[in-house]
């Protein structure tokens, strides 16, 4: 049971960083700069527990053109206790290509410490030649490994990346009706151990991010209590084995500075709704 509250907890998270502000798109005659460096504190709360887990995203420059994401989710409190102090840890080495402003991944590290050990899978995303070649392995035991061709025609996405590029715009604007479906990693763990994993966690998943049109926006306000509110709403519906949930959606709550105040996670399993809000942000040149 705990499993399934940690991943919802982290759902809500890292919806909050794939969908945190509107892109910005570069437009012809104009200099080309780098992306700032940036960090992001958050809390996840569910039911009568206001401090679920804290989490920590970040963006730091390696090297020219070079940098590295980091998302970091903890339990804490209670739940920590319950769930002996359970943390994932998510890695990603990105490339930035200047000319059209967009991030490249091409390592992707994800880090689970459980009580009886870490897991730890990599993907490492050849784009030139279409393929990802990725390894699981746990309590540093390598349990499997393989080479999966990247699908045809998509453009794939770590978690991570995909938030750096939504914010650069390189995804495209945020526009009432816009809809836009992004392509990320398999469950490779569930790749490794074969058993008790749909065959649907095995293959490339899919976020479907959709901005409703005015007149949806205005329902939903009315619905959840927020018509003397102004801003942006934004609909991300998940595959239901990713994040442990019923509906698979998740709502995005955005301020007229397209800053999120809110996001939940609907129908989690066992748990209800889950909210996850921003309570930090910085950046620097």
């Amino acid at each position: 049971m705990m499993q399934f509250h940690l991943k919802t907890v982290l759902s809500a998270l890292v919806v909050l960083g794939i969908i945190f502000a509107q892109g910005r798109p570069v437009h012809a005659g104009q200099p080309v700069s780098l992306p700032p460096q940036e960090e992001f504190k958050y809390n996840i709360k569910f039911l009568m527990f206001t401090r679920a887990a804290q989490g920590r995203l970040r963006i730091y420059r390696q090297g020219v053109n070079r940098y590295r994401a980091e998302l970091i989710a903890e339990t804490k409190g209670l739940i920590g206790i319950l769930m002996y102090g359970r943390k994932n840890h998510y890695i990603s080495e990105l490339e930035f290509n200047p000319k059209n402003r967009q991030f490249i991944s091409r390592l992707y590290t994800k880090l689970v410490y459980r009580q009886n050990g870490i897991e730890r899978t990599t993907a490492a995303i050849d784009t030139k030649n279409g393929l990802v070649k990725w390894k699981y392995y746990f309590r540093d035991k390598l349990i499997g490994e393989g080479v999966d061709p990247l699908p045809k025609g998509a453009r794939v996405e770590d978690l991570l990346s995909a938030f750096f590029n939504f914010r650069l715009g390189s995804l495209g604007p945020l526009e009432p009706g816009r809809k836009m479906v992004l392509f990320t990693l398999p469950n490779y763990k569930a790749k490794a151990l074969k058993e008790n994993f749909s065959e649907e966690e095995k293959k490339f998943q899919k976020f479907e991010i959709t901005i409703p049109h005015t007149g949806t926006m205005r329902t939903y306000r009315k619905k959840f209590g927020r018509t003397k509110e102004k801003g942006l709403l934004a609909l991300v519906k998940v595959p239901k084995s990713l994040f442990g949930q019923e509906t698979g959606e998740v709502r995005v709550w955005f301020n007229p500075k397209m800053a999120p105040i809110a996001a939940t996670v609907e129908d989690a399993i066992l748990f209800g709704d889950v909210s996850g809000t921003l309570i930090k942000s910085k950046n620097s040149p």
